[in-house]
């Protein structure tokens, strides 16, 4: 049985996804895994599922759901699992085994790249975190403002750890790679300049200045056209290292020693 928060919200088996129902449901789902092991309050559950005036029936109908949940984890032997949806006065408790959960996996391998001391086992680690995204976060769930800002907050995590899984690469001398990481993301993020900054310096990095500097332009374009601002720090002083050139400029991935290259 495993938890997803990162992609569509679901419950996996191994007969596949139980069927969960509305997104209200489904919502109500997230609202307990995002903080899964703790208490989560009706009130708390009402802000989730109506971003406006909530019915005066909304205790009923969490209620059913939570009913409803509860029936289809125990008709998936969730007990086997170590997983159960209990009640605790005015609130619902999910238990899951941080194993089940892959925002929680997610977390733990930020954790263990970070205590890496190889460049080499940090890609890996990185590699391995990020394949757990499914897709946007939180995908199929109701999109009230705490479920949104929690989306958010996971979707930023994602790309910090792109970012790190860049630098990675660079500290490997494969700057392609970086770039090959990076250009997706600022393609699909254009004014996150740290992205941007990032994908400029890899591209230098592997020899293919123009590229760089047309990528600075395009997103300085775009910030003064949509936001009316100027580059920021990070952006531009990207875009002043690529005019000073450093001699690491010249240096090509092929001239890493192979065995520091991941294929």
């Amino acid at each position: 049985m495993e938890f997803r928060l990162l992609g569509t919200v679901s419950i996996d088996t191994l007969s596949g996804p139980l069927p969960l129902g509305p997104a209200k449901r489904r919502s109500l789902l997230a609202a307990l895994l995002l903080r899964a092991n703790t208490p989560v309050s009706i009130s708390q559950l009402t802000d989730a599922l109506w971003d406006d005036e909530p019915p005066l029936h909304a205790r009923t109908v969490i209620q059913g759901h939570v009913s409803r949940l509860r029936a289809l984890l125990m008709g998936a032997d969730a007990e086997a699992y170590e997983v159960e949806l209990t009640t605790l006065g005015d609130a619902y408790l999910l238990r899951v085994p941080e194993s089940l959960l892959d925002s929680q996996r997610f977390e733990e391998l930020l954790m263990l790249a970070r205590e890496q001391r190889s460049a080499t086992d940090t890609v890996l680690m990185l590699k391995e975190a990020l394949a757990l995204w499914q897709g946007p976060p939180l995908t199929g769930v109701f999109a009230g403002p705490p479920l949104q800002a929690a989306a958010h907050s996971l979707e930023e995590s994602r790309l910090a750890t792109v970012e790190q899984l860049a630098g990675a690469y660079a500290r490997l001398g494969e700057h392609n790679r970086a770039a090959a990481v990076l250009r997706a993301e600022a393609v699909a993020h254009p004014m996150r300049e740290s992205l941007a900054a990032a994908l400029m310096t890899a591209l230098y990095r592997s020899g293919r200045q123009s590229e760089a500097l047309d990528w600075f332009h395009r997103t300085r374009r775009l910030l003064a056209d949509e936001l009316g601002v100027d580059p920021g720090r990070e952006l531009a002083d990207a875009y002043a290292l690529i005019l000073r050139g450093e001699p690491e400029a010249d240096r090509h991935p092929d001239d890493v020693p192979k065995a520091a290259q991941l294929r």
